[in-house]
């Protein structure tokens, strides 16, 4: 199946192995370097869109609007006219920018062959930059994501390189964006491969591009910027995050149950907005994030006596550093905090739900860390010989929480580590992630995910060779049956007589020894059958094959299914190891078919039973 796919290996390389390992190098690192640069302009981009567009019209420089005051009119206005802009350009020119950037790459890997169109590089940055520059609730992720897949699928189209090395690299450049973007070169890597499938598995075959890419991305982003950290944390309180007493897991499952709860919250109000939004068929689609927008707007200020300095507009990272320090805790009462994370969940689907452009890595971070605090502080005050430090829970809430709504329990453990600068809570985070996975299968924020390997069209075929190479022919001998052996002095004449009495089509020739010489088929007889006058004259030998494509006992079927596309056959004869000219068998192409389903119900059969003794108490 793949063997046609390698076809374009580089011929510079003295190898096909060392050319494609060298050109999986050589292409990442390159992919890396312009994802870091791409992820840096991308950020610039959205710091000038905030500082022109957003602060100085309205005075507020943070996530919350504050005090009230005479501009503050302005605010449900700004977030609208971005909308109003974002849906016009997107549907204008480039429908696939709509949404968080990462459902796009997922569908791009799994069903359009790693393809991004050009335009969307540009766009998508453009759109998203404008609908997070001009307030919306919505994070980096999913456009530094799309924007750097593009970079990797447009490198590996212009190289004319296979769908197999233009999804990698698709994936290769997404992971460059989201190591270098949010400075967790080890996490960014492992995001795009695992974010694939809906279940806890990899896409294995893309890690080391993933790895070379998201390493090169975040040296370069932080070279240009002088940014390495995501999210900073003060001394005093990372001296706090630690996890050294085991009677706190019971707290942090606690925990991993609630993010559950207002996961599923979360994804199905994102989802259901978003249907509420397409079910406004009177209003055009490019107007949709406008009406998004002014609603954010309305909700901001709605919520600013109660939040103060806090709020939900941008992709809140003030949202997580003050859940973190307790800042937030300090000027904000208990119903105002959860008031907050009610509204970031509304917020972040008015944004984009209703056509806008942004990730929804930030806000669900933000959401996962206002929960996590409100968590912590509840227990500091019931349990305070506990000495509990809310800002653990904090942290482990931001992993724990998108662990389970994105299906990515293993890259966001690391991510939220590498962008807060502390492993030291993994223990915490790892279970409150397992927990929220294990009671969120059912829903997710990206629809394009599939379940595992065996769903994804990119894998199509795949399987087949996997189970048929587990099989040999000597499993399914009994399937076969022993041919009609012709003699190869028989006359045209006799010949004809033996096919018509029997129902197969490939006839082995062998001689007065029973020794394999040829094989005739059908098809050979029908070139000659009508010629008058030489069913007498004309033997077996004169038109039969002499070159047999033969098998063995202990060939696989995946073997033996290429042998017969290669010379475009339906049978071959199967033949003893010990003597290669005696027949045995005649082994068809619908044997092959019989044997594949039959194994896939052994290995369904099994897998049932397993489930069975799994759930039985």
């Amino acid at each position: 199946m793949r063997a046609a796919e390698e076809k374009e290996g580089w011929r510079l390389f003295p190898s096909k192995e060392v050319g494609r390992i060298t050109k999986w190098v050589l292409l990442s690192a390159l992919i890396g370097v312009l994802g870091g640069l791409a992820a840096g302009a991308f950020k610039l981009l959205i710091e000038i869109a905030r500082e022109i567009a957003f602060q100085r019209p309205t005075g507020i420089a943070g996530e919350g609007v504050g005090v009230l005051h005479g501009r503050s009119w302005l605010l449900p206005l700004i977030p609208a006219a971005g909308g109003l802009v974002t849906g016009w350009l997107v549907q204008r020119f480039a429908p696939e920018a709509e949404g968080h950037g990462t459902d796009s790459v997922i569908r791009a890997f799994h069903r359009l062959r790693g393809v991004v169109r050009k335009r969307v590089i540009a766009l998508k940055a453009l759109s998203s930059a404008i609908t997070i520059g001009t307030g919306g609730s919505a994070g980096q992720e999913g456009p530094v994501a799309q924007v750097g897949g593009g970079v990797g699928s447009a490198i590996a189209s212009a190289l004319e390189l296979s769908d197999r090395d233009r999804r990698i690299f698709l994936l290769s450049g997404s992971t460059a964006g989201i190591g270098a973007m949010f400075c967790a070169p080890l996490g960014g890597a492992l995001f795009m491969p695992e974010v694939l499938y809906e279940k806890p598995e990899f896409e294995g075959e893309v890690i080391i591009p993933c790895i070379i890419s998201s390493i090169v991305a975040y040296t370069t982003f932080s070279a240009v910027s002088g940014v390495h950290r995501a999210v900073e944390i003060a001394p005093e309180v990372q001296a706090t995050l630690r996890f050294d007493q085991p009677v706190e897991l019971v707290i942090y499952l606690v925990l991993g149950v609630l993010c559950a709860a207002v996961g599923w919250v979360h994804v199905k109000l994102f989802w259901g907005l978003g249907k509420v939004f397409a079910r406004l068929r009177k209003v055009p689609r490019f107007l949709r994030p406008a009406l998004g927008g002014l609603a954010l707007g309305l909700l901001a200020l709605a919520i600013a006596p109660a939040a103060g300095e806090f709020g939900v507009l941008f992709g809140g990272y003030e949202l997580m550093g003050a859940a973190i320090s307790g800042s937030l805790f300090a000027s904000v009462a208990v119903p105002g905090i959860l008031l907050l994370l009610a509204a970031k969940i509304l917020a972040t689907a008015l944004t984009i739900s209703s056509g806008g452009s942004g990730g929804v890595f930030a806000p669900s971070l933000a959401i996962g860390g206002l929960l996590g605090a409100a968590v912590g502080h509840a227990a500091a005050a019931l349990f305070p010989a506990l000495h509990i430090s809310p800002a653990c829970y904090a942290l482990v809430g931001m992993g724990g929480f998108f662990a389970g709504v994105a299906k990515v329990p293993i890259a966001s453990v690391i991510l939220v580590s590498e962008m807060t600068g502390t492993y030291a809570l993994l223990a915490p985070l790892m279970l409150v992630s397992v927990v929220h996975m294990l009671f969120s299968r059912r829903w997710t924020l990206y629809q394009a995910q599939v379940p595992s390997q065996v769903d994804s069209p990119a894998h199509a075929g795949d399987f087949v060779v996997d189970v048929l190479e587990t099989i040999k022919v000597a499993d399914v001998i009994g399937d076969a049956r022993m041919p009609r052996l012709v003699n190869e002095d028989v006359t045209l004449r006799g010949a004809m007589r033996i096919v018509a009495d029997s129902h197969e089509t490939h006839f082995p020739v062998v001689d007065d020894e029973e020794q394999l010489v040829g094989i005739f088929t059908l098809s050979d007889l029908r070139r000659i059958f009508l010629e008058e006058g030489v069913g007498d004259f004309v033997i077996v030998r004169d038109f039969m094959r002499e070159q047999v494509v033969t098998v063995r006992m202990d060939d696989n079927l995946d073997a033996v299914q290429r042998k017969m596309t290669r010379h475009n056959i339906t049978a071959v004869p199967v033949v003893d190891d010990a003597n290669p000219r005696r027949v045995i068998a005649l082994f068809e192409r619908n044997s092959l078919g019989r044997a594949y389903g039959q194994k896939l119900k052994e290995l369904r059969s099994a897998n049932e039973l397993d489930e069975g003794a799994e759930s039985t108490p």
